[in-house]
């Protein structure tokens, strides 16, 4: 690779990886107000709420170890291997996380189906376990990592490698599909039972579908661009996976906040039908 060839892969890395943190931390900062509402002003104790947590906050310092390994002026080649490696495998664990939560969704949904959840989490774990092994054996092989002050960069793509790194994004993107057509077949479904019985209004059901499918066609979309980039020699190689990443939990805390915010509105209105019927 040319000296101007290194060049723009570097600058074109640090431009994505720093438009995947501005905006994961520039949503932190918008919806902050509404986690301390809905989240921490509330004696909710749900599994919504900790995973909801969980994939906040992880993906918040998470990010900022990853950033120390992109823009630090003071590491060795040993130590850029390390952190490119945690790196991989930090993406890899943010992505099970939602794809976690997906699945819990669903498994809402379906009246608590215990062999669609352990189907569905069975392979989230089987394949995040295959990955990472597979950037453990990959890292001990590698000799392509460097630093160039600042931050480690990866400035030989190994095609072959990259083609297997991409078949972990595929398999989000399989896994999000499934889900995706099992909600819809709930939904139509559940719309046919509310049509015989005459039942109408907004439900936390219709809220579940309705942003489910928000996060399908943006994510989806953006997983496809980014396994395509995997195939392609040059600077887009793999760049845009922590731009996906930070999309996909964004995505999913709005997720969960919106559902909280229409669960506590409907509790309110039950709250004010209760009290209006005393009186």
């Amino acid at each position: 690779m040319s000296a101007v060839a290194q060049v723009e892969l570097i600058q074109f890395g640090n431009i994505m990886f720093s438009s995947a943190l501005a905006f994961l931390y520039y949503d932190h900062l918008l919806t902050s107000g509404a986690e301390v509402r809905l989240m921490w002003c509330t004696k909710n104790r749900s599994l919504s709420k900790y995973m909801f947590l969980f994939n906040r906050y992880f993906a918040f310092f998470g990010n900022m170890f990853a950033a120390y390994s992109v823009f630090s002026s003071s590491l060795s080649i040993s130590s850029c291997q390390s952190l490119v490696l945690y790196h991989q495998i930090f993406m890899g664990l943010t992505q099970a996380t939602v794809a976690c939560i997906l699945t819990l969704r669903v498994y809402a949904l379906y009246n608590h189906h215990r062999i669609l959840l352990i189907s569905f989490l069975g392979y989230i774990l089987l394949g995040l376990a295959a990955t990472i092994s597979f950037l453990i054996n990959n890292h001990s092989k590698s000799s392509n990592i460097t630093y160039v002050n600042p931050g480690c960069r990866n400035l030989s793509p190994d095609m072959s490698s990259a083609a297997t790194v991409a078949a972990g994004w595929e398999g989000i993107l399989l896994i999000d599909i499934v889900l995706f057509a099992l909600t819809m077949w709930k939904a139509h479904y559940t719309h046919l039972q509310l049509v015989n019985t005459s039942r109408i209004g907004v439900s936390l059901f219709a809220v579940v579908v309705r942003d489910g499918s928000i996060y399908f066609l943006i994510m989806a979309s953006l997983n496809l661009v980014n396994i395509i980039t995997f195939y392609i020699p040059g600077n887009v190689n793999g760049n845009l996976s922590a731009f996906v990443g930070c999309l996909a939990v964004t995505l999913m805390s709005h997720m969960i906040l919106g559902f909280h915010c229409c669960y506590q509105s409907i509790a309110n209105v039950e709250i004010c039908i209760s009290l209006e019927s005393r009186n």
